[in-house]
């Protein structure tokens, strides 16, 4: 009895962020090779808290993911736990809303982060960002097309 009051106790202390689901919408500049998901997914979440820029037309995100072989992939407002950056963008709860999200080809090796182009809600409208992430893993790779 005390050990399932305890438990239930506890869990109310995890998190429970929203996951990142699979984009509406993806347009892959991965040559003969293919978007992974997953991958994208992944470096999201390893977005750091923190504005790099926010000056950014999506031509620029364009012109750098195609550039770099990457993807571009489209959300219908998917929450992104950002808790510093969502009050400068106006959110109460902690969470970004994300349109798009803009990821270059394999940055140079060695490198302990990259660059992703957020397209985000600030104040109503959206606008693209750059911010850090730590997953630096390819997001093209070869094999079949994920659903």
């Amino acid at each position: 009895m005390l050990l399932a009051l305890a438990a239930s106790l506890l869990s109310g202390c995890v998190s429970h962020a929203p996951r990142i689901g699979d984009p509406a919408g993806v347009e892959a500049n991965c040559g003969s090779k293919q978007a992974r998901l997953t991958s994208v997914a992944s470096v999201m979440a390893s977005t750091d808290d923190k504005l790099l820029d926010d000056r950014l037309t999506e031509f620029d995100v364009r012109r750098i993911v195609r550039a770099g072989g990457g993807v571009l992939a489209y959300y219908n407002d998917q929450l992104l736990a950002l808790p510093r950056v969502s009050q400068t963008l106006g959110e109460t709860d902690g969470y970004a809303r994300v349109r798009a999200v803009g990821i270059g080809g394999v940055p140079q090796e060695g490198a302990p982060s990259r660059s992703i182009y957020l397209l985000v809600r600030d104040h109503t409208i959206y606008r693209w960002v750059e911010m850090e992430a730590f997953d630096v893993q390819n997001v093209c790779v070869e094999g079949k097309r994920e659903s």
